[in-house]
């Protein structure tokens, strides 16, 4: 996916408060409107898709709407959330912007979201959605519209299995530690056969493959009645021991490279999003057609759940024209548009077909058809997870990301008891609430 870095100055956000959110004048409202008469809606994206792709999308819009304009702006993944949390904290920023699924805190505490319930979607808009919409909803009211989800999935080298015996991915924690330990041991450490996620060259990962281990043994980030992180009990460290065993029992090697390994032949599995498949280039690489495919993650013992983040649109609460910013959310993260935003990512189409038109769902269900293998296990993963770790995963998210990174690798390595180290996340997080 294409990331372009868009310089954007103090200057250029007081611009788009003029014609955006926060003007009040009668010449900043003459501003907001196009030469056409249709009402101007600055929307601030992030290249989940190629930047043409969304552009498209939005023309697609302009063309059809009788009563609003949409100018785009594209931000990078480095610095655009960031960008776009100061602009609307600020009271100016755009109309309308990117925002994770499940939410932000700071968006919600500051009351910054505009209920999309209250200024045009229905129930039955709404109902449409799978359980997963949860995520995006605080005390009844839909805060944001999902354009996709990501969850986990194992990567696998189908011909290092076959090496080794096995014509299937292991389908439990069970399965997946006694095939990597068969691997790893009978290449003599050539080809290791399992690396978490984060353990190697891309640290932030340590921060979904954790997660998934706590969900899939029953553990949770935070007890939500009392307000607290829940990171140290018992399931927890069953789920850390787990992860810890794989090293010091030399199974895996902290530090080597999962995206790489896999694609030399040299890490049989791995577990992490379905973003590699296109971000990685796994799909269209020649040379290893034939020889790699993705599954389901193995259950743990309570599910086989765990991570689930994604993209979702949000629109500004203090836009002026807000039913002309969510005529333009409904249509861009419409059922229409699901074909295009999964030719271009692998990621979980947020509807329940069931309730689509029979249009609809047969286009959905054409992409599906093309590559029946990846979606099936993209799909049954997603079936699994719940909207539980997005909605925790709101409070002292900052903490927890940051903290998880430490002290989560710290007890992999030994520098620190693994009890120690959950302690002293939930301090750490609990300070920060």
């Amino acid at each position: 996916m294409k990331k372009r870095i868009c310089s954007m100055l103090l200057a250029a956000v007081t611009a788009v408060s003029l014609t955006a959110c926060g003007g009040t004048t009668d010449e900043q409202q003459t501003a907001g409107s196009t030469d056409g008469g249709k009402q101007k809606i600055e929307f601030w994206m992030l290249p989940v898709i190629d930047e043409a792709d969304t552009q498209e999308m939005v023309d697609a819009f302009n063309a059809q709407s009788e009563t609003t304009e949409v100018e785009l702006t594209m931000l990078d993944w480095s610095s655009g959330r960031e960008q776009i949390k100061q602009a609307v904290a600020s009271g100016a920023g755009p109309d309308v912007f990117y925002i994770g699924a499940g939410l932000d805190i700071a968006y919600i505490d500051g009351g910054l979201l505009l209920p999309l319930d209250e200024h045009g979607y229905s129930e039955e808009d709404i109902g449409k959605y799978t359980d997963l919409i949860e995520g995006n909803m605080v005390d009844g009211h839909l805060l944001a519209a999902p354009i996709t989800y990501e969850n986990y999935v194992l990567y696998y080298r189908t011909d290092v299995l076959e090496q080794f015996g096995f014509d299937a991915p292991p389908t439990t924690w069970e399965e997946l530690k006694s095939m990597a330990k068969t691997i790893t041991e009978g290449s003599n450490g050539e080809i290791m056969g399992f690396q978490f996620k984060g353990a190697d060259d891309q640290l932030n990962a340590i921060n979904y493959s954790w997660q998934t281990l706590l969900a899939q043994n029953g553990g949770q980030l935070m007890d939500l009645e009392t307000m607290q992180s829940t990171e140290n009990t018992p399931e927890a460290q069953e789920a850390l021991e787990y992860m810890k065993s794989f090293y010091t029992e030399g199974i895996s090697t902290m530090g080597t490279s999962s995206n790489n390994g896999f694609r030399e032949g040299k890490v049989a599995m791995y577990m992490f999003t379905n973003g590699p498949m296109t971000s990685e280039g796994f799909v269209d690489d020649q040379n290893m057609a034939g020889k790699w495919a993705i599954a389901a993650p193995p259950a743990g013992p309570d599910n086989a759940g765990g991570y689930l983040g994604g993209h979702a649109l949000a629109v500004n609460a203090a836009c002026e024209t807000p039913e002309n910013a969510v005529e333009f959310v409904k249509a861009f993260t419409s059922p229409e548009n699901v074909p295009t935003w999964l030719n271009a990512f692998y990621g979980v189409q947020p509807y329940d077909l069931e309730k689509l038109s029979d249009s609809e769902q047969q286009a959905i269900e054409a992409i599906y058809e093309q590559e029946p293998a990846y979606w099936e296990a993209i799909n049954q993963s997603a079936d699994a997870c719940t909207a539980d770790f997005m909605i925790q995963s709101r409070y002292g998210y900052t903490a927890r990301f940051d903290g998880q990174k430490r002290l989560i690798i710290a007890a992999l390595t030994g520098e620190m008891e693994i009890e120690q180290a959950l302690s002293q996340l939930d301090t750490e997080i609990n300070q920060s609430l």
